[in-house]
C-alpha cells in the first residue's frame, strides 16, 4: 500500500483487517501490536500521508476485557525513586513476600497513602514517606502526540499470552485524533480517569531471592476517556 492514501481507502483496509479476525503477532514483544498492524496495512513506517488530512502518525494499543488501556509504562524520576518508595511503602502479601501493588488516584490518597498531584508541570506521587517520586507532564508525549498533531489510533483486542509468539490481535476500532489537551490530561488525573499502577514485588527464588522486582509503573485509562483527552476525534471503524 502506498503511504499516500485517502481516508476512504484507509477505512476500507482497516475494516477488512477487522473482519479477518485475530492475527498472530509478527513480533513477540510490546511492539508486536504496532508491527503487526503496519504489516497488515502494508506500510513501511508508522506514518501515513492522507491528502485530505495531511500526515498522521499510526498508533495501536491493546485493550483488555474491561476496555482499559495501559497507555504507557514509565519509571518515575529521579533515578531509583521506585525502589526508594518500595522500601518505605511495601507490605507483605498472603505468602509473606513484600510487594507494592498500588493503584494511585488523583482525588484522594489510597491505602498506601499515595496520591497523584499535578504540581509545577509534574505528576507527583505524593506520599507520607516524603520520597520524591514524579514524572514531567511531558512523560506521555511520545504516546499521546505526534509531530503533525494528528494520530490514527487503532484499538486491538488480544488473546494468547501477552507479548509472546502466542499473542494474537483483532483490530476492532480506529479513530482519527487531533489536538491533545494538556488541561484535559490534568483533569483526567484529578477525576481518577487516568490512574497510575505501581507493580513491584520481590524475587521468590534464585540468586535474587528477596530482592526488589519492578514489573513497571503503568499509566492506565478507560478507552473512552482516552479519546476525550483530545479536542477532536473521529471514528473510522
Amino acid at each position: 500500500m502506498s503511504e499516500d492514501i485517502t481516508v476512504q481507502k484507509l477505512v476500507a483496509k482497516l475494516q477488512t483487517i477487522k473482519d479477518g479476525g485475530f492475527v498472530k503477532t509478527h513480533r513477540p514483544n510490546d511492539t508486536g501490536v504496532g508491527k503487526t498492524l503496519e504489516d497488515l496495512l502494508e506500510i513501511p513506517e508508522n506514518n501515513l500521508q492522507i491528502p485530505d488530512v495531511g500526515i498522521v502518525e499510526l498508533k495501536s494499543k491493546r485493550v483488555d476485557s474491561n476496555s482499559m488501556l495501559t497507555i504507557a509504562t514509565k519509571a518515575p524520576q529521579p533515578k531509583g525513586a521506585n525502589k526508594a518508595l518500595f522500601d518505605k511503602a511495601k507490605y507483605p502479601d498472603r505468602y509473606g513476600n513484600f510487594v507494592l501493588h498500588s493503584t494511585v488516584y488523583g482525588s484522594k490518597p489510597n491505602p498506601q497513602s499515595l496520591q497523584i498531584l499535578v504540581l509545577k508541570e509534574r505528576l507527583t506521587a505524593d506520599n507520607k514517606y516524603k520520597v520524591d517520586v514524579y514524572w514531567p507532564l511531558t512523560v506521555l508525549d511520545d504516546v499521546l502526540t505526534s509531530k503533525s498533531g494528528k494520530i490514527v489510533l487503532v484499538f486491538a483486542q488480544t488473546k494468547g499470552k501477552p507479548k509472546t509468539t502466542e499473542e494474537s490481535f483483532n483490530y476492532t476500532e480506529a479513530y482519527l485524533l487531533e489536538g491533545l489537551s494538556i488541561k484535559k490530561l490534568e483533569q483526567a488525573v484529578k477525576t481518577d480517569k487516568l490512574k497510575i499502577d505501581f507493580r513491584m514485588g520481590t524475587y521468590r527464588s534464585g540468586k535474587n531471592k528477596g530482592k526488589p522486582h519492578d514489573h513497571g509503573t503503568a499509566f492506565r485509562i478507560n478507552k473512552r476517556d482516552f479519546l476525550e483527552l483530545y479536542d477532536r476525534y473521529t471514528k473510522l471503524i
